[in-house]
């Protein structure tokens, strides 16, 4: 059970979820950002490796990094991105895993992973109330994972048989299997011009949160809403010089689900000396979704090319330890995260070529929530480096449109872990390249 842990929350009613989702081309997919982040927001804003991002005003999905930047824009506008992504992952395993701290490995299992390759929507709008008012709303999916593991990987491992054992193990099917976790975030926006140069903005978010996780001991499957807020500010120091902040609260979510042990998880469980029966059991648990800090530089270098900053902080050290309570069960379940705190650092550039066409350049350095020995096979994570390239196009008066590719060079992780008893221990190797197209559209 405590493999769902890892990421949070669970499916239950979510039917009318499912529909919204597909009707704006929201589907989560394994996030190759800190945690189990989804940074597929603006393609825009990808292009410049998200530099920037919090204190330009280029279309309407940048109120989703600062909700001050809706102030710059005079007429409505709605845009619409669109990212795929295309995630390279391999595990390699290690020679001398034990299970439980005393059957040596016994060699390989035959399975690794699935191809997944996730596509991901936004939709964004922006009303001016008045000439100094300007209301925004965003639909995004900030969070999410998906990752399918073939049977059978990982360390493998000959124990005893049943009932006095649990037979063949492979390590890597008591970590995960299947990882699908899906959000939507409804966040409505306000944006005011204080003076000539000072915005601010504020704004609220309704984020909704169903997931399904399974490994070969446990299913945990439930959802759960939060609420949280978000405000910003954009200054421009001066004709050349423009700073914007921007801070996204913490989400704290009570999940109600079902936790189903399968013969293996309830043997498993005895051998841990909690016992429990194969079965299903209704449960709560008590989650917290990261706050985020944005800081944001945009500087004229010529009357046609802009040096672009960032730096995103966010804190995934929130995400402690997950406790399972249930009624039935005799123990509390807990998974322990102890992640830490992450923060990406970018810098771009943006040209503008003729007035119609502007091109754009970013790289970004991005730090990891996981370390060996509490990296999740739910959604594995390491530092990385983005490198990214785009441009924009104004086909008509009142159309925009973005286009962006990046290409995510991540380290190679190792994981040592032995918490469910069989050891996991090897080294994911993972990359990814995304490509993404915007419209955006002036009334």
């Amino acid at each position: 059970m405590s493999s769902f842990l890892r990421s949070g929350r669970v499916t239950m009613k979510r039917a009318h979820w499912c529909m919204l989702g597909a009707a704006i081309g929201l589907a989560s997919g394994q996030a190759v950002a800190s945690g189990f982040s989804v940074s597929y927001q603006s393609v825009s804003a990808m292009g410049s490796a998200y530099a920037g991002a919090g204190v330009l005003a280029e279309n309407a999905s940048n109120q989703w990094f600062n909700p001050a930047t809706l102030a710059a824009l005079d007429s409505t506008e709605f845009s619409v991105p669109l990212h795929q992504v295309w995630v390279d992952t391999r595990f390699k395993t290690d020679d001398d895993g034990r299970f439980l701290g005393v059957i040596p490995q016994s060699g390989t299992g035959p399975g690794d992973f699935d191809d997944v390759d996730p596509f991901v929507g936004s939709l964004f709008l922006a009303v001016p109330v008045s000439d100094t008012m300007t209301f925004g709303l965003s639909v995004v999916s900030p969070f999410g994972t998906k990752i399918e593991y073939e049977d059978g990987w990982g360390n493998a491992y000959v124990t005893p048989p049943p009932p006095g054992g649990l037979g063949p193990v492979t390590a890597g099917d008591f970590y995960a299997l299947e990882s699908d976790l899906q959000t939507i975030n409804i966040n409505p926006s306000l944006a005011l011009q204080v003076t000539e140069r000072l915005n601010l903005g504020v704004g609220l978010n309704y984020q909704k949160l169903d997931a399904d996780i399974r490994n070969a001991a446990t299913r945990l499957e439930g959802d759960d809403e939060a609420f949280g807020w978000n405000l910003g500010l954009t200054f421009q120091a001066d004709d050349n010089n423009q700073f914007g902040v921007a801070y996204r609260s913490n989400l704290d979510y009570e999940v109600e689900g079902d936790i189903t042990f399968s013969q293996a998880g309830a043997a498993l469980s005895s051998l841990s000396g909690n016992p429990v029966a194969p079965g299903s059991y209704a449960g709560t648990a008590d989650i917290e979704l990261p706050a985020s800090l944005q800081l944001s530089y945009a500087g004229n270098l010529s009357d046609r090319t802009q040096l672009l900053l960032g730096v995103e902080w966010t804190e995934w050290s929130s995400l402690d330890a997950l406790v399972v309570e249930s009624p039935a069960l005799a123990f509390n379940p807990t998974e322990e995260f102890d992640w830490n705190n992450t923060v990406r650092y970018s810098l771009g550039a943006r040209h503008d070529l003729n007035g119609s066409t502007v091109i754009r350049f970013g790289v970004a350095k991005e730090d990891s929530t996981q370390g060996t020995d509490n990296r999740s096979a739910i959604s594995p994570d390491s530092d990385r480096t983005w490198v990214t390239l785009g441009a924009g196009f104004q086909p008509a008066d009142n159309m925009t449109i973005d286009v962006g590719y990046a290409h995510i060079f991540v380290d190679d992780a190792d994981i040592n872990r032995t918490d469910k008893g069989a050891q996991l221990k090897g080294t994911y190797e993972l990359d990814a390249d995304v490509i993404g197209a915007q419209m955006s559209y002036r009334f």
